[in-house]
Order: structure tokens, then C-alpha cells, then sequence
């Protein structure tokens, strides 16, 4: 027969190298916990309720995230990334089943060709 523990006693048994999935299930109570304490628990296949993680974004230190610069941006060190939902008619979406094209790489060309046509066209035409 199993033993049945609590998070807290399943923490302390895996810091003291004792902790036995095959003998000791986990029952969780209403005590909270940190991120580091469901991370040892995971670590050791127990999931934790979403509503016993406990975090205070104000103690979270991001000094070792980096800003994200213009010249990121710019040289595409970082990319902005849209996910956007339109509609497609049954026909269209057919073809492009047929096709097998990949709308997440024909999009971004398609935009990128269309941004720069227009940027010729307002360079090279006059309009009425």
C-alpha cells in the first residue's frame, strides 16, 4: 500500500534523496508553492495544481534578460512575430491544400513583396 503525503513532506523527502514514487503518493493540501518547489516536484513527476503556485513578479529578477534594441529589430536579431485569423472561401483553401503551400512562409514574402511595391510606386508614379 502506498503512503500518502503532502507536497511540503514530498519536498523534504526529495531534498533528503528518500522521495519513492511507488510508495508514496502525493495529496496536495491548500499550501502554496514557489516556482522552485514545483520545479523539484516536476523534476520528480508530480504535477502541481496551477492554483497552488505561488509568485510574486516583483521578486523575479530580469537583470539577465537583456533589452531588445533598434538595431535588433533592425538587423533581424529579433523579428516581430503576427498571428493574425482571417477567413479563407472553401475554393482558395482547397487550392492551397492541393498546392501544399505553407501559409506561415507565403505570407510574410507576400507582405514583404507588397510593402515594397508600394514603396516604389509612391517613389515612381504620380497619382490623380
Amino acid at each position: 500500500m502506498k503512503t500518502k503525503i503532502s507536497q511540503k513532506q514530498a519536498i523534504e523527502l526529495i531534498n533528503k534523496n528518500l522521495f519513492n514514487s511507488e510508495c508514496c503518493v502525493v495529496e496536495f493540501n491548500n499550501e502554496l508553492l514557489s516556482p522552485s518547489e514545483v520545479i523539484l516536484l516536476g523534476k520528480n513527476g508530480i504535477e502541481v495544481p496551477e492554483n497552488l503556485i505561488f509568485y510574486n513578479d516583483n521578486n523575479i529578477d530580469f537583470c539577465d534578460i537583456p533589452e531588445i534594441s533598434e538595431e535588433d529589430i533592425e538587423t533581424g536579431k529579433i523579428q516581430w512575430v503576427i498571428n493574425a485569423e482571417f477567413p479563407v472561401d472553401y475554393e482558395t483553401q482547397k487550392w492551397i491544400k492541393q498546392q501544399n503551400i505553407d501559409i506561415n512562409k507565403l505570407l510574410p514574402e507576400l507582405l514583404r513583396n507588397f510593402y515594397h511595391t508600394m514603396k516604389i510606386l509612391q517613389k515612381n508614379a504620380a497619382f490623380l
